[in-house]
């Protein structure tokens, strides 16, 4: 597998930053955009688990090691095919002009099968980093052109300290802005055990950016979510090629 993409978030310095290979890269600083750019297909295959990521702003720079910490989600969709997340610790530092910042935080490493196609329609990724030590990932994928709900392939699964969780029926609703940016989510996930009971809650968005990238609009946003009384924050993405509409 390679690395398709990177999230990291720091909840005392409100830095967050979001990197997908041949899609959008920011780095933001509360509500503030310090970097965005488009970053090339395989950009982020020289990154891997203890690896440095170093990335030079406009105003400073990043640089922070990573180095990943329990079990890994895995998925294997029709759709959304072959892919890893795992939770990873973040250490290093962030200059934004005369500003420097020492960050020990969390994020995740998404990594994809090497040989896997992109999807060719609208897709749309959520993590969500649980202040207990937990990580969810939802992965929805549909196929390309137009489509019904029904035809949207979602999956999503749960790596905490008490266990790993695959959930059979996944419903995230998302609310728009008049830009088409997603603004509210609402999130319901149903075991594939009767053990365990389901998970609802919401989430709104903190900051975000929006990035043209090959045809396709790329929204990129930080999340807070509130899930049956568990908080966490993370990266809710969607990338919608050119003839998709807002749904």
């Amino acid at each position: 597998m390679k690395t398709r993409s990177i999230e990291i978030l720091d909840p005392e310095s409100g830095l967050f930053v979001s990197l997908t290979s041949g899609g959008n890269g920011a780095i933001m600083l509360g509500e503030d955009v310090v970097a965005a750019a488009p970053i090339p297909a395989n950009g982020l295959d020289p990154l891997v688990d203890g690896s440095p990521l170093e990335l030079e702003t406009e105003h400073g720079e990043l640089a922070v090691s990573i180095e990943s910490t329990g079990e890994p989600i895995s998925f294997d969709g029709e759709l959304t095919g072959r892919r890893e997340a795992s939770l990873v610790k973040a250490q290093g530092r962030l200059v934004h002009r005369d500003q420097e910042i020492g960050l020990d935080c969390r994020g995740v490493l998404h990594r994809r099968e090497e040989d896997a196609p992109e999807t060719a329609g609208l897709s749309r990724d959520a993590t969500i980093i649980l202040a207990d030590g937990g990580l969810i990932c939802i992965a929805a994928a549909a196929p390309e052109g137009d489509f019904d709900h029904g035809d949207e392939e979602t999956v999503a699964a749960i790596t905490h300290p008490g266990g790993y969780i695959e959930f059979d029926e996944v419903l995230l609703s998302t609310e728009y802005d008049t830009a088409g940016r997603q603004r509210r989510a609402t999130l319901e996930l149903w075991p594939a055990t009767d053990e365990v009971a389901a998970l609802h809650g919401a989430g709104s968005v903190i900051a975000g950016c929006t990035a043209k990238v090959g045809g396709s609009t790329i929204n990129t946003a930080l999340f807070r979510w509130s899930l049956d009384g568990h908080l966490g924050l993370g990266r809710y993405e969607i990338t919608r090629p050119a003839a998709v509409a807002v749904a």
